[in-house]
């Protein structure tokens, strides 16, 4: 009977940042390891739909991406903003309840939807709200 040809794969972990690896590798019984690798192989290409995915180890620095990096400073900006918006829809809230008597027991806000209606919030606030909604990514 002729051998078959094969190919061999090594893998190499420390016990310093593999520890967890090693102790589920060694929790395996032998004989069965090759089938588990296997499996853990033909997951990752399914999951990945055939290709590969770079993986970059954590002890090497990812390369630097502008637009990753525009986006953070984008959201950066939206929520320094917001934050700086809380104060004042607060205090709006504040005299709304305060304007109309309170809040109702079975409800969270003044109009039971957590949100102000009507003339509580200027137009100018509900535009500038509207366009910073419309920038955001979600």
């Amino acid at each position: 009977m002729a051998k078959q040809k094969r190919a061999t794969a090594t893998v190499k972990m420390t016990y310093n940042e593999d520890s967890d690896l090693i102790a589920w590798w060694n929790s395996i019984p032998r004989g069965s390891r090759n089938a588990v690798m296997k499996d853990m192989m033909r997951n990752y290409i399914e999951h990945n739909r055939g290709g590969y995915r770079p993986i970059i180890p954590r002890n090497v620095p990812q390369p630097f991406d502008p637009g990753r990096f525009t986006q953070v400073c984008d959201d950066t900006a939206w929520i320094r903003t917001a934050l700086m918006d809380l104060p004042g829809y607060v205090e709006r809230v504040i005299q709304h309840v305060a304007a109309n008597g309170g809040v109702q027991s079975n409800s969270r806000s003044p109009t039971g939807q957590g949100v102000l209606q009507g003339e509580a919030v200027s137009n100018e606030d509900a535009a500038r709200r509207e366009n910073r909604m419309k920038k955001a990514k979600w």
